[in-house]
């Protein structure tokens, strides 16, 4: 248990600049994953708004799922990797 305890330290305690190019780009194209699913849903809550008469609201949701979509595009988009 000490062992697995340390193993967890050894890796938090990590600079981002000496991590692998290969976690890096996995770490970051998971984040991109949820981001497009949870942009998936808001459009579909920003539809269902709309179709039942709510406005407003719809035009909040509208809104954050377009916000969602562009930060998914841009996370997709290819990084330059930190050269040393």
């Amino acid at each position: 248990m000490a062992d697995w305890l340390d193993k967890i330290k050894t890796v938090s305690s990590t600079k981002g600049a000496t991590a692998p190019e290969s976690a890096k780009s996995a770490g970051v194209g998971c984040l991109a994953a949820v981001i497009a699913i949870a942009t998936i849903l808001t459009f579909l809550i920003a539809f269902g708004l709309f179709r039942n008469g709510n406005w407003i609201m719809g035009t909040f949701a509208l809104l954050f799922a377009v916000i969602g979509a562009l930060t998914s595009v841009l996370l997709l988009w290819p990084q330059k990797p930190n050269r040393l």
